[in-house]
């Protein structure tokens, strides 16, 4: 008898805890956590298991010494016909740690009045198969301000993209024998736009650790949008800020060279 009545509070623990697990989106958050952060596991681990529950993984790429940044989609993130049709992980051995940007964060920020919380649901519970725990961090910001978000007076807002290139063989430039250099991934919407991940310089990378925020390298690879034959980025003063909702005016005029330095070595991709 004992037996049973332990077996059956075994039971219910473990029922309890099923329930525990996974996300809430029966109501919306005060705030949004920009970003995830589970156990670390290798990047052949992660790739192997990232496929075995519906992503792509397009890209693996060193953004830092030491920090791989994972690129990824799947079905639902490409469906956005936005720069969120792709997202990134970052393995982080120095820190014991894997962090991935969160769909929702970006999803508020990126689709504005067509957000509704809780619609990347399928997308967070398939990376909460592939990570395990997916803890927030401290990098939060209000949710009813991300659609409308700018670091400051007179900063950009989401709209404010920058023009990179203009011509009829830009995605050309995706194929050359160059393109490894400066080309991540590129990624087909269902749109027709393609969504592209540029790589730049070491030297740009590193406005990361002015900052201290190597261990938010996930921010990159930076992307470029080819859409009507041109191609357009979101303006880094605006990526920059949203991707790392810590930032202060402080640490802003540190990397006060970084959105130039960022914008040209895009520009340079395309040319």
């Amino acid at each position: 008898m004992n037996k049973i009545i332990m077996g059956s509070l075994l039971a219910l623990l473990a029922l309890s805890s099923m329930a525990l697990a996974g996300f809430d989106f029966t109501k919306a958050p005060e705030k949004l956590t920009a970003y995830y952060a589970s156990e670390i596991q290798s990047v052949d681990t992660l790739k192997t298991k990232l496929e075995a529950n519906g992503f792509e993984v397009l890209s693996t790429n060193d953004v830092l010494e030491g920090k791989t940044v994972i690129s990824i989609t799947n079905d639902e993130l490409k469906a956005t016909n936005t720069y969120m049709a792709v997202i990134n992980i970052l393995v982080n051995p120095e820190a014991k740690e894997v962090r991935v940007q969160n769909p929702s964060y970006l999803g508020a920020a990126y689709l504005q009045d067509k957000y509704t919380y809780g619609q990347f649901k399928a997308t967070l519970t398939a990376l909460e198969k592939v990570l395990g725990t997916m803890n927030e961090v401290s990098d939060v910001y209000k949710l009813n301000k991300l659609a409308k978000y700018h670091f400051m007076l007179g900063m950009p807002y989401f709209a404010d993209t920058i023009g990179i290139a203009e011509g009829v063989n830009l995605e050309e430039k995706l194929k050359d024998t160059k393109a490894a250099k400066y080309f991540a991934y590129s990624l087909k919407l269902p749109n027709g736009n393609t969504l592209v991940g540029n790589l730049l310089r070491s030297r740009t990378n590193k406005f990361l650790n002015k900052i201290e925020a190597q261990n938010n390298a996930q921010l990159l690879p930076y992307q470029s949008m080819v859409q009507e034959g041109k191609v357009v980025i979101l303006n880094p003063k605006f990526y920059l800020a949203l991707s790392l909702p810590l930032l202060s005016m402080g640490d802003f005029m540190k990397i006060a060279n970084a959105p130039d330095e960022i914008e040209k070595d895009i520009k340079r991709a395309y040319k």
